[in-house]
């Protein structure tokens, strides 16, 4: 596997020189990055831990102790990172460029350590226009992100999804854009009846999920908004019989920033429907099960928004604030429920003061986060009963939170 890799990174160098001669240009860029992170509780993590999101419900032992609030630590550097950007000659009059970005954390939690692709794509760029072809971020999650050095990059608070896709914007005068694009579920999937995250029930439903956004761009202040739609096939086969079973779920988001000198703030609200493949804790239920064995189902509503505040510019401190809320069922009342992660959740907040600083290629970075999740049970009608009905909202919550300290020494090439 090293010598795959290094035999690998030598063939990109000397594609690089080589290109130089073609018109076509590959240039190789990432960065060497090390965490160590401390918390106080066990929590819904992956990638090794380093992926943080929030602190499990408390889970009380024989002897009445917690068994979720044991500290742990880890310190890795599997999110060491390197890619390859290539310019290239222009084609069907628009100017060529493709990508390349990948590191070491795997496809899954199985898999850490593992090279993974976390960017391919190829792209056209017409003079008021562009087509992006390949795996990048998912325009909910990536057209705006928080200023935070943590793996987890806001999430659940922000949409964390890169997915392949077919990607058109179109920029009628500078400063104004509009976006479309069709997307494919890959690493990151819908959760399923069985409580487990595939894209499977994405790939069963053949129709991509489509998203239709605007952006608009001044010298100092950028905002912009974007619907979603996204469709999931729970089950196809059911009773040893073929079924046609289909869940359409819709999310938006609304978003701005600021940048001033020193001073950078951006700020991002979520409304969403099933966005369980995006990181969030939320999901679907079955509504109604027929004669014929198949089920319907309804989306789960999961509302959130944060903001960033960051100043400096070798020496940077502000802060990320996160709050998140489950609003239940979008329509009918559900007999079962699917969630991803944690189950009876009500609402979740984070704050996190940041402090980096940057030498030349190198940066050193302390995060705090302070993440507390409100946990109950689910509000059942009683004047349902014996169907045990519920709109999916929680009642009889308590708190629980995890303290997180994260240090981190970056050096970028």
């Amino acid at each position: 596997m090293k010598k795959t890799f290094i035999f690998g990174l030598l063939a990109l160098c000397c594609m690089g020189g080589y290109a130089q001669d073609k018109a076509v240009k590959a240039e190789i860029y990432g960065f060497v990055r090390n965490y160590f992170t401390y918390d106080s509780r066990s929590c819904v993590q992956s990638n090794e831990g380093l992926f943080n999101m929030l602190p499990n419900d408390v889970n009380y032992g024989t002897n009445g102790e917690d068994l979720n609030e044991i500290p742990s630590v880890r310190f890795l550097s599997m999110t060491t990172r390197f890619g390859l950007n290539v310019t290239g000659p222009e084609i069907f009059g628009a100017k060529s460029s493709a990508k390349f970005e990948s590191d070491f954390c795997g496809a899954s939690s199985g898999t850490a350590f593992n090279l993974r692709i976390r960017q391919a794509f190829t792209k056209l760029a017409w003079e008021h226009s562009d087509l992006l072809v390949g795996q990048a971020w998912h325009p909910m999650s990536g057209d705006l992100m928080p200023e935070v050095f943590s793996l987890a990059t806001g999430a659940p608070f922000n949409p964390f999804n890169r997915s392949p896709q077919v990607r058109y914007n179109y920029a009628p005068v500078k400063g104004l854009s509009f976006t479309a694009a069709a997307l494919y579920q890959y690493q990151y999937g819908s959760v399923g009846l069985d409580g487990k995250t595939s894209n499977t029930y994405s790939r069963n439903a053949l129709v991509p999920e489509f998203f239709v956004g605007m952006t608009a761009k001044g010298e100092h202040l950028t905002g912009g908004f974007g619907v979603n739609a996204s469709t999931i096939a729970p089950r196809v086969v059911a009773n040893n019989m073929r079924v046609d079973e289909r869940l359409t779920s819709y999310s938006a988001m609304v978003f701005g920033s600021l940048k001033v000198d020193y001073l950078s703030v951006r700020a991002k609200a979520v409304y969403g429907q099933n966005t369980s493949h995006m990181q969030q804790p939320t999901g679907f239920g079955i509504v109604e099960t027929f004669e014929n064995g198949v089920n319907s189902y309804e989306s789960m509503q999961l509302g959130s928004a944060w903001i960033t505040m960051m100043y400096g510019k070798k020496l940077r401190y502000g802060f990320f604030a996160g709050w998140l809320k489950n609003f239940g069922s979008a329509g009918e009342k559900f007999t079962s429920l699917v969630v991803r992660n944690n189950t009876g959740m009500d609402q979740a907040y984070r704050f996190s003061p940041i402090v980096t600083y940057k030498v030349q290629n190198m940066q050193i970075g302390l995060e705090y986060e302070h993440t507390a999740a409100a946990y109950g049970e689910y509000f059942v009608h009683e004047n349902d009963y014996p169907r045990q009905l519920t709109n999916g909202t929680v009642t009889n919550t308590h708190w629980v939170a995890n303290n997180r300290v994260c240090v981190m020494v970056k050096y970028d090439f």
